[in-house]
């Protein structure tokens, strides 16, 4: 009896620490399929520079001590790009005074600094709060491909539909699709976060 006692004994002691094994293991699958889902990623958010809608230098690194939010876009867009603004303006409007919107055209030779001033105020976008910014192709195809790690930008409209989330430590720390409306969600619930 003694030895069925401790046989069963030991039986439990592996099962409990198999399923303490197996909750450990899966918690941490969870937490790790869940920053994976959320897009969350490791890595600091490109240095880059251009020409803004009021034909001033522009400088990310000036973002500093502020979140905000990455697009890709051009102006004589007429599917995804008006959808993606559109929910940008309407985030500024709720959110303008918590951070700042940056904006790069995919298409520099069309978007010139008039064509980007003119869309700007299509759009309402708050000089200092949502910049519109153009810089050469090859700089918007390495910002977008190995900056943020979003689709390359060869035609101007093979863009990505998704925000990326810039900390104030400039830190990218997540990818929103502009067209989820459950994205769009998570992604204020992240804005509203920020302090």
């Amino acid at each position: 009896m003694a030895l069925y006692v401790l046989g069963r004994g030991l039986t439990l002691n592996v099962a409990a620490a198999c399923l303490f094994l197996f909750l450990a293991v899966a918690c941490s699958n969870d937490d790790a399929a869940r920053i994976e889902q959320q897009g969350m990623a490791a890595k600091p958010a490109p240095v880059f520079s251009g020409t803004d809608q009021r034909g001033n230098e522009f400088r990310s690194g000036d973002l500093k001590g502020h979140a905000w939010i990455a697009s890709f876009f051009f102006t004589s867009c007429q599917g995804v790009c008006p959808k993606l603004n559109n929910v940008l303006a309407g985030l500024q409007k709720e959110y303008g005074d918590k951070l700042k919107f940056v904006s790069i055209s995919t298409d520099p030779d069309t978007d010139s600094v008039s064509a980007l001033s003119d869309y700007s105020l299509r759009f309402s976008a708050k000089y200092g709060t949502w910049w519109m910014i153009r810089m050469p192709l090859d700089s918007v195809r390495s910002v977008s491909a190995k900056g943020f790690a979003l689709m390359d930008p060869r035609e101007p409209a093979m863009h990505s539909t998704r925000f990326a989330a810039v900390d104030k430590q400039m830190n990218i720390v997540g990818y929103f699709d502009s067209e989820d409306s459950t994205d769009v969600k998570r992604l204020k619930s992240w804005i509203s976060s920020q302090q």
